[in-house]
């Protein structure tokens, strides 16, 4: 009888983060220069795994887009059916469920040392300052034609952010605001959605380069990614929905 009660706590709480993904996906902002708009879907998918585990966590996915593709308008924006998880954007829409069965492994995994606690942070660090000195000085991935002087302020405002996140991220860890093993995992959960993301673009859209793929793909995301990432891992440690799963 407990292990029937666990299985249905876990199946309502997996409806509810479908449910949830499929509300935060409403939260569309377009760019001009991409097909992929900016959402909430990713902080969801993060904070599935890390709050239900890697099962269930994926189920929850797994039933997301499972809604979508019959046709309920539960994508970004309102949009649904085959189309979209077939479409350019697609490929993010297919790791959903792979990366909340990884942050949910690696949160539930011991085996992660204390001497990995910083290495999310050095290495978010490392992917920013190299996508925004790249933009700013236009080393061939996007250019955007502005003159020195704006380059240099938006130089300087990225790099400033950058810090920001970096010693935010460092702090809340220190004061056990938020779990190591959280924001590593969901690190690489987020990895798996950029990965998985740009090789169906790259499929879809074949001649676009590699270098356009990670400029509209990838690059306009990562600054908001990081700041998802952090707020997930924050909620994720403070609510232990996994106590409903016992």
């Amino acid at each position: 009888m407990q292990k029937e009660r666990q299985i249905m706590q876990g199946m309502i709480l997996a409806a509810l983060f479908a449910a949830l993904t499929a509300v935060a996906a409403q939260v569309k902002i377009p760019l001009s220069f991409t097909p992929v708009p900016i959402t909430l879907q990713t902080l969801m998918v993060l904070l599935s795994g890390a709050m239900l585990g890697a099962r269930y966590g994926a189920l929850s996915q797994f039933l997301y887009l499972v809604l979508g593709a019959a046709g309920l308008p539960v994508f970004a924006g309102g949009s649904g059916g085959i189309a979209s998880l077939f479409g350019p954007t697609g490929g993010y829409l297919f790791s959903y469920p792979i990366a909340a069965f990884i942050v949910g492994y690696m949160t539930e995994s011991k085996g992660i040392r204390k001497s990995l606690k910083y290495a999310p942070a050095a290495i978010l660090l490392a992917l920013v300052l190299l996508a925004y000195i790249d933009i700013v000085l236009g080393f061939g991935i996007i250019k955007l034609g502005l003159g020195q002087g704006i380059k240099r302020t938006i130089l300087l405002a990225s790099l400033t952010f950058i810090a920001v996140l970096f010693l935010v991220t460092l702090y809340l860890i220190k004061k056990s605001k938020i779990d190591a093993n959280a924001v590593l995992a969901m690190f690489a959960g987020t990895l798996i959605i950029y990965v998985m993301g740009s090789l169906q673009a790259k499929i879809v859209l074949p001649e676009l380069t590699w270098q356009g793929i990670f400029a509209g793909w990838v690059l306009p995301f990562i600054i908001g990614d990081t700041v998802k990432l952090l707020i997930a891992a924050y909620l994720s440690t403070g609510l232990n929905l996994k106590r409903y799963l016992r």
